[in-house]
């Protein structure tokens, strides 16, 4: 009889868990948010709630927002509309940020600089600083922390050149560029980058830890969950495990700033 009690246990949890409502949450951040994701599998994997997680377009999401069709949609500042009426917070800020040598005399560059640096086959120093050697370019692979916001940032139908090599992280994008006084690399924002390398300013905006929290610096965007304004129960108890360390320190793997509820 007792080698059943354990089979009867997992029923009876399984039963319980199947009469708990589901959490609906849209994920509507372009390339997908990692942060809540990661907080929406482990509770689904401890049985604590019961989550559907889907990808869905920021129309789609804030439509069944407020349709009843979702209970929790994720998506980057601006994108709710006008109108929206339900309940917001901001959780953490991602970030583009671009990084030279401390070598180099550039100090800033227009968007469109940028842009061309990255794209062009060969492009050369002195087209934008007293160097006159090539550009050396470095940057994150796809998928990872920064890459997303690159492509975005680039013109539609355009693309990284060929030479630009990638890497993991935005540590080892920081590592290459600080030992290579030719090199402009891309990620996102390190509020400890070492000593070799320097942040460039964007469209006449420094990066620091200031503007990028407060959006200022353009390349900057804040990202929060959305709710109704009566918000469920099971939104609720979601919207409390966000609160905890163990949420922020999803955010920081994600390499985003963490905005304190």
């Amino acid at each position: 009889m007792k080698k059943f009690l354990p089979i009867v246990f997992l029923f009876l949890v399984s039963a319980l868990l199947l009469c708990g409502a589901e959490l609906r949450i849209a994920d509507a951040v372009p390339g997908g948010d990692a942060p809540v994701r990661q907080l929406a599998l482990r509770e689904a994997f401890a049985g604590r709630q019961q989550i559907q997680y889907s990808r869905e377009t920021a129309d789609d999401a804030f439509s069944g927002l407020s349709g009843g069709k979702f209970d929790l949609v994720v998506a980057e500042l601006p994108a709710r509309p006008e109108k929206f009426a339900g309940k917001w917070r901001v959780y953490a800020v991602d970030s583009l940020v671009f990084y030279v040598n401390v070598a180099n005399t550039l100090t800033g560059a227009k968007s469109s600089q940028l842009r061309d640096i990255f794209t062009q086959k060969q492009p050369n120093w002195q087209d934008y600083s007293f160097l006159s050697t090539r550009i050396q370019r470095y940057g994150v692979k796809a998928g990872k922390p920064g890459a997303a916001y690159m492509e975005r940032f680039l013109f539609r139908g355009s693309a990284l050149a060929d030479s630009v090599r990638k890497f993991g992280s935005t540590a080892e994008v920081l590592a290459m560029t600080g030992a290579d006084p030719d090199a402009i690399g891309f990620g996102v924002y390190a509020p400890s980058a070492p000593a070799q390398v320097k942040l460039l300013a964007v469209d006449g905006v420094e990066p620091n830890m200031k503007s990028v929290a407060e959006t200022t610096y353009p390349l900057a965007v804040k990202r929060a969950v959305f709710t109704s304004a009566e918000p469920s129960a099971e939104t609720r108890r979601f919207l409390e495990e966000m609160d905890k360390a163990d949420f922020r320190d999803f955010v920081l793997q994600a390499e985003l700033l963490p905005v304190e509820p």
